[in-house]
Parts: C-alpha cells; sequence; structure tokens
C-alpha cells in the first residue's frame, strides 16, 4: 500500500481511490511511483517487467525491458489457489513446495566463515550488511542441545501444559488450542499420517530450564543490546523477551516473506533437519515495495520475489548457524523436519535501518504482539550508554 506521501504524477484526481487498492509500478531511474492503470498497463503484465522506466526517463536510461520468457513446462501449470488456501479449503497443502520449485532465484553468494573469524571488532571495522554462515559451530563460543533432542523433552522441559502458537501453513494463520504435550504428540506422528502441516516459530525459552542451558553465540553477547544497554536490576522480570526462540517446523512448512520486528538482526542454529531461506536485499527501493506489499489487499495472491530484481536462495543444514544482519527480507521453507534454536538482538551497527523497520511496522500498524517488546526504552537506553563510552555497542 502507498504511504500518504506516494502520488501519481499521471493521476488527474489525485484523491481518486485509496492507495492501498491500486497497483503500483515504480521507474527504476527516477523513482517515481505510477498507477499502473494511469500507465494503461494490464496488472496481470505488472511483474513482467525487468527494469521499468517512465517516459520521461527513456531518452537517458532506454526502455523498458521485460523479464526473459522462461520455458514452458509441466511445472508452469502450478497455480497457487490463494483464495481457497485462506479458507483453508486447499486439497494439497504441499502447494508452497511446487510453486518454490517453478521459481528461479539467484545462487547463494553469501559468505562462510569458521566459528573463531567472528568477532564484533571484525564487523565494528567492516559493518555487518549481509547474512553469512557458520558451517561448524566450533569457535562460536557456543553452548547448544544435542540435535536428537525430542519434542518430547522440549515438552518436558518448558512443561507439558504450556500454551504454543501453532501455525497452518496452507492458510499462515494460527491455530487455537495447543499445548506443549499436544504438539510433541502431533510432530512425533510419521509425517503421513500426519492431518495437516504446522509450524512453530515463536516459543520463547530463555527463561525456561531448556533456555537456560543454552550459550548464544559469543558474537551475540557482545552486540545485544539486552546484554550491553538494559539496566541489570531489571532483569529477570522486566526485560524484552526475544533472546532465545526454539523453532519447530515440521515438513513441507513455509512461512511467507517478513522482516524480523524492530529490524532486529537474528542468529539461526539448525540443530537437525534442513531450512531453505530465500533473502530479498533491504534496500531503499526493495522495502518501500515490501511495505507496499505487506499492507496490500492482494498480499495473498503475489510473490514478494516475483517483485524485485533479485531473490538469493539459501540452504542450511544440521549443524549450520547463520546470522541474519538488521531489515533483510526472508521467507523460509521447510523440506524435512527441523529443529532450530533462534535468537533475536538490537545493535549499534545498524541503528539507522533498524529504525527504518520500526518505521515501516508504525505505517502498515503492525499489532503490539508481534512488536519488538520496548523498543522506544531500549533505544533510549543504548543512548545513554553510547553517550557515556563515545561508542555505541
Amino acid at each position: 500500500m502507498a504511504s500518504s506521501t506516494d502520488t501519481c504524477s499521471l493521476c488527474v484526481d489525485q484523491s481518486n481511490g485509496e492507495a492501498g487498492e491500486q497497483t503500483w509500478l515504480q521507474c527504476d531511474a527516477c523513482s517515481a511511483w505510477y498507477h499502473a492503470h494511469c500507465l494503461k498497463i494490464p496488472v496481470a503484465e505488472v511483474n513482467d517487467f525487468e527494469t521499468y522506466h517512465c517516459s520521461a526517463c527513456v531518452a537517458g536510461h532506454g526502455p523498458s525491458t521485460l523479464k526473459p520468457a522462461r520455458r514452458k513446462s509441466q511445472r508452469e501449470s502450478i497455480r497457487l489457489n490463494y483464495a481457497d488456501m485462506n479458507e483453508g479449503l486447499s486439497g494439497d497443502e504441499k502447494i508452497w513446495g511446487k510453486l518454490l520449485k517453478t521459481k528461479t532465484f539467484a545462487p547463494d553468494r553469501f559468505t562462510r566463515y569458521k566459528g573463531d573469524q567472528i568477532s564484533l571488532s571484525r564487523f565494528r571495522k567492516s559493518g555487518m550488511t549481509e547474512p553469512f554462515v557458520i558451517e561448524d559451530p566450533a569457535g562460536l563460543d557456543m553452548t547448544m542441545p544435542p540435535g536428537d533432542t525430542s519434542i518430547s523433552a522440549i515438552a518436558d522441559f518448558v512443561g507439558e501444559d504450556r500454551p504454543v502458537e501453532v501455525i497452518d501453513v496452507a492458510t499462515q494463520a494460527s491455530s487455537p488450542g495447543w499445548t506443549m504435550k499436544k504438539w510433541a504428540n502431533y510432530v512425533e506422528t510419521p509425517p503421513d499420517k500426519r492431518d495437516r502441516i504446522r509450524n512453530v516459530i515463536s516459543l520463547e525459552i530463555s527463561s525456561t530450564d531448556f533456555g537456560k542451558k543454552m550459550v548464544r553465540p559469543r558474537l551475540v553477547r557482545d552486540m545485544d543490546w539486552i546484554d550491553q544497554v538494559w539496566p541489570a536490576e531489571l532483569k529477570p522480570k522486566e526485560y524484552p523477551k526475544v533472546q532465545l526462540y526454539c523453532l519447530m517446523g515440521t515438513q513441507d512448512s513455509y512461512t511467507d516473506f517478513h522482516i524480523d520486528f524492530g529490524g532486529t538482526s537474528v542468529f539461526y542454529h539448525i540443530l537437525r533437519g534442513s531450512k531453505v531461506f530465500y533473502f530479498i536485499e533491504p534496500t531503499s527501493k526493495n522495502l518501500k515495495k515490501y511495505q507496499k506489499w505487506s499492507s496490500s489487499p492482494d498480499q495473498s495472491a503475489v510473490f514478494l520475489g516475483d517483485l524485485v530484481k533479485t531473490c538469493y536462495a539459501v540452504h542450511l543444514h544440521a549443524g549450520n548457524t547463520m546470522i541474519i544482519p538488521t531489515g533483510w527480507i526472508h521467507a523460509v521453507y521447510t523440506p524435512e523436519d527441523a529443529l532450530v534454536i533462534g535468537g533475536n538482538f538490537l545493535h549499534g551497527l545498524n541503528i539507522g535501518t533498524q529504525l527504518k523497520i520500526y518505521d515501516i511496522e508504525e505505517i502498515t500498524k503492525v499489532p503490539d504482539k508481534f512488536r519488538f517488546p520496548f523498543f522506544k526504552r531500549i533505544n533510549w537506553y543504548a543512548v545513554e550508554k553510547c553517550s557515556s563510552r563515545c561508542v555505541c555497542v
């Protein structure tokens, strides 16, 4: 959805229709936005452009170009009936994996480090602007549970009666009434016997007996504002509980494109199974497209990766650890049952982008339950600490 400052210079009447009801196209040269209908471009053809140049920019930048025609195959007939899926009517819950196979993604170009190569001093010098992977946990100064930890054992640690938010993958909506015991029984059922494909991505465990056995990577501990600037006297009762999550994805789970709350960075360690991440760089143009897409009534009918020039695919396997920096837009597919430990953290290396993501959340009216707790407060604590140190963590 267009923000209140976006206008289409071709519109005779700028008040003609709400911004969110329009399909927009942005000039890749001057960044001006236009309504597709004002350009007389059918909505169905908007995603065919590789680059779009408005009439004012054609002389200096050349004509618009279309994406290369794709070879027709049987895969092209796979279409996602979003309307049915939103109503829970789809008979093929594995459609997400089939849909992804019809897409073309840029190859993984992100750096692989050894654990002892990453440190706060390194990233203070180079910046931390792209995802990176540590393929072996040695050297991370990290303690994680064994890869064969069962979901039943996790339920024992956190409490069998603890409520857990379960996502129905077909509809991408929460399913009420789940406890950890019920979830363990579901996960430990063979995949072909499960009634639906479900996913858990928000079980926060930092204050549980399970979480207390873990130690996050040293880099994360050295950067995390909760560790570095949050007043010690307020913990453990009052602090942002976002430092440790247990993510339990079942085979063929999918989480659509999103940005982690508050522009937090994320560490992500795979205990078992595998994941495929689809990354979109948080450039100003891509963030604007994300903002429009995430607020649009057409969101469920549009694959965000089709709206940007480059979307990267990154495959992760058991034992891999990944750091996702501030603002990176990503979707996640689970080709096999997977158990992951992750956590979110704010820090001083990407403050500008963190605040930009907060602004997007404000504009798009993201509910409080999906926001970083105490976001403004922790930023003021960071300001106070930075001013006393003359350097921000």
